[in-house]
């Protein structure tokens, strides 16, 4: 391996000095993700970058890939950082490559419906573009505001308009794709936009970064719709808040967006901020259309919400969670950090699945919110997330809920989503011997493992020795099981808001 210096040299020949970190504190920026990594974790990987590289070209990120070959440093693409299972944080170390300076929307294309934009651009600022030229973007990750285009198309996220406007893999057109050999890969022909050619796209959509570096993307657009209301129904409990998700899609109808929403949620917002909502269990749905489409929908809408017991509440409500519906997780800042559980489970077995998320996340002695929305007519997303303070010794336990919350998705006929560091034991319960065949694709266009290498399959350390080179899967499993077992051993609840243990006796 090539000296740090050496390697030092080369990527400021490439990028330039102010595009090249290498200190101790901007290095600990990307060693870790959303979700919070307890320090013990600083003894089995190497979770600081050598160096930060910021291209800000395709040219460029093919240059540093390239370079990989010298310095045989490890690769880690990263977005804006929002994951929440490492699967943009180094395990060794190696050159990690912040994408978001590639920010700009490259141009629209309005008879072809389409949009050209680069992949560290957030999508918040992608719909406000589009939105602004009387387009719309057919689905929006969650987390538009700190998701970056590249980043939810690796993660395979879920958001707002799968219902109406299908899934996020639907709506991106195109990509340009830097290999692992440095060569760039266009997924798709712009002449075959219906995808009746053969199309690559799919092969990169919840990758996780490990077969290739997305720089651009080209996405598809609709036009913007006249009007968008939201409107917010309260539940005496959150499975009937559940259910009443369920009935939207029995009853044939469309809405924009339909989420539900714990009480919980709302102790911690409201401890952050006096004009929160009461805090209550509720369901969240945006209905779009024709003043005419929107009004019948709503009719629809009070009719289902009342046959769960649901109590409409004043349009002021629906209005200020619609305007924060991309600042969803404010409540990290009642604690020093916040684990998320991602998972997908069928519409049907959803009441259950909200039920089964509280259950045990109180089990664990947790302090956390329950949250689910719809993803398609059979789906849902059930994503509760749990406070932690993962600087005292008892705060990397929180992971264990992850793992509880995984086992339990699978129960329900779901699987969760993401697999980074942490979770890379649940890929073959979700696709089983077809696992293999993942592994072949990574070997054909990795066959070093230099791109985001040491997850999906293995999890590596940051160890050369054998025997401790690599985590087999089952090992991390095991791992995070022990994490909850101590977790529901720890004699005492958290408690980051005093206010929440007594709005749970109200």
């Amino acid at each position: 391996m090539a000296s740090l210096d050496y390697a030092y040299r080369r990527l400021v020949n490439t990028l330039g000095p102010e595009r090249v970190a290498r200190s101790e504190f901007e290095r600990m920026v990307y060693s870790h993700d959303f979700a919070s990594l307890p320090k013990i974790a600083l003894l089995q990987w190497r979770l600081y970058p050598d160096f930060v590289a910021l291209p800000q070209t395709t040219e460029e990120v093919s240059g540093v890939v390239k370079l990989s070959d010298e310095s045989l440093l490890q690769i880690t693409p990263r977005g804006g950082g929002t994951g929440w299972c490492g699967g943009s944080v180094p395990n060794r170390g190696g050159v990690l490559i912040d994408m978001r300076k590639m920010n700009h929307i490259l141009g629209i294309d309005p008879d072809g419906r389409t949009v050209a934009v680069e992949a560290g651009v957030s999508w918040k600022e992608v719909e406000d573009f589009v939105e602004a030229k009387g387009f719309a973007l057919p689905h929006v990750p969650l987390n538009a505001i700190g998701s970056t285009v590249g980043g939810a198309i690796n993660s395979g996220s879920t958001g707002f308009g799968g219902l109406r406007g299908g899934s996020l893999r639907d709506a991106v057109a195109n990509l340009d794709v830097v290999l692992p050999d440095g060569s760039l890969l266009k997924t798709a022909s712009g002449a075959d936009a219906g995808g009746a050619l053969a199309d690559l796209t799919p092969l990169f959509f919840g990758a996780e970064g490990t077969l290739g570096i997305v720089t651009k993307a080209v996405l598809r657009l609709i036009p913007k719709p006249e009007l968008t209301r939201p409107l917010t129904y309260s539940f005496p409990e959150l499975p009937a808040a559940g259910r009443f998700l369920k009935a939207i899609v029995d009853a044939g109808l469309t809405p924009y967006h339909a989420a539900a929403v714990d009480r919980d949620h709302f102790v911690f917002e409201r401890a952050l901020r006096s004009d929160t909502p009461e805090p209550v269990d509720l369901a969240l749905v945006a209905v779009q259309g024709s003043k005419d489409e929107v009004a019948d929908q709503e009719k629809a809408l009070d009719a289902l919400a009342s046959k769960e017991g649901g109590a409409k509440l004043p349009p002021a409500v629906g209005d200020g969670l619609w305007r924060e519906r991309h600042n969803n997780y404010g409540a990290r800042r009642l604690s020093r950090g916040l684990m998320i559980s991602y998972n997908l489970v069928p519409l049907r077995r959803l009441p259950e699945a909200v039920e089964t998320a509280a259950r045990i996340r109180d089990k664990l002695k947790l302090n956390g919110s329950v949250q689910a929305h719809l993803v398609d007519s059979t789906t849902a997303a059930l994503n509760p997330y749990v406070l932690m303070d993962d600087t005292r010794p008892s705060g990397g336990t929180a992971l264990g809920f992850v793992k509880r919350m995984g086992d339990a998705a699978f129960k329900m006929d779901g699987h969760p989503m993401g697999l980074g560091l942490f979770l890379v034991f649940n890929l073959r319960k979700m696709h089983g011997n077809a696992t293999s065949a993942y592994s072949a694709v990574k070997g054909v266009l990795d066959p070093r493992k230099k791109i985001n290498g040491g997850k999906t399959f293995e999890v590596w350390t940051k160890y050369p020795w054998p025997g401790l080179r690599a985590i087999p899967p089952p090992g991390m499993a095991i791992g995070l099981e022990v994490a909850a077992i101590l977790r529901r051993a720890k004699p005492t609840r958290d408690r980051f808001v005093r206010a929440y243990e007594h709005s749970k006796e109200g």
